[in-house]
Order: C-alpha cells, then structure tokens, then sequence
C-alpha cells in the first residue's frame, strides 16, 4: 500500500503537533500510529472548542460532543485506513456543519440541492465572529510568520 496518498492528513498532523509527527508517520503503514494522532486531534479539537467558544447554547455543547466522541468511537473499531479515513473526514464534517448552524437532514429538514438560498444554516442558532484589536494583531503576525514559512518550502 503506497503511504504516500495519506500525505495530506499527515501534513495536517504535522502542523497541528509538530516535526517528529513526519518522523512517526512519513513511511508508517501501522494503522495503529495513525489512530493514535487521529484520536488525539479529535480529543484536541473539543478542548479547542471548550476553550475557545465562549457563548453556546447546551444543546450545541452536547452536540459538538456527541460528534467528537462518535467520531472517537468509530476510530477505534477501524481496522484499514479507508476505514480511518473516512471517520476522521466524516467527523470533521459533521462538526463543521454544526459550527456553522446544523447539519441538514434531508429526512427531517428536506432535500437539498445546491441553490444558494437553501444554505442559509441559521434556523437553529447563528454564528458570530468576532475579533479584537489584539486579535487582529496576532493575526498580522501569524500571517506573516506564515507567508515567511510557506516561501521556505
């Protein structure tokens, strides 16, 4: 099996907890190494959102955590990395759409097609970004240190 096609979610791994993630993963085909960094970025992401998110409703809360932890759950019983594949990206987009507003069900809600106007998720709840001025300043310097990165590679 080449290792080379998961290249993607390693370089995320590897962003999200440093170099020694390429030494762990650059040729590892042991499934279990992968489930490790899986399970600890699924565990990481509902600190972030506990820390981060600081007006939800419980309702949103219990859901975010129902999600990561199906997600945890399901990682755990994979036995091939389509398998684990496929539950990380699924996770991942099931608590994307949750952050959003709600995740459509087309059974529940109706189906959906692509026409803009049926993407308005804010039926259940709305999102709201907001950022201070040291939060713009942080984000000058985190782009910078980015471009300055991205050129050296």
């Amino acid at each position: 099996m080449p290792i080379e096609r998961f290249y993607s979610l390693k370089s995320v791994f590897e962003a999200i907890w440093g170099v020694n993630t390429y030494l762990h993963l650059k040729h590892c085909s042991d499934i279990k190494k992968w489930k490790e960094y899986a399970t600890k970025t699924l565990k990481v992401s509902l600190i972030a959102i506990h820390k981060t998110v600081k007006i939800k409703d419980d309702d949103w809360q219990k859901e975010i955590e129902e999600i990561i932890n199906d997600g945890l759950n399901n990682i755990k019983s994979c036995t091939s990395f389509d398998c684990l594949f496929s539950c990380i990206s699924s996770t991942y987009i099931r608590l994307s759409f949750c952050q959003i507003g709600f995740l459509p069900v087309p059974t529940i809600y109706r189906r959906f097609t692509l026409r803009h106007s049926e993407w308005k998720l804010d039926m259940i709840r709305s999102v709201q970004y907001v950022q201070s001025n040291g939060q713009k300043q942080y984000q000058e310097k985190y782009n910078r240190l980015r471009i300055e990165r991205m050129k050296r590679l």
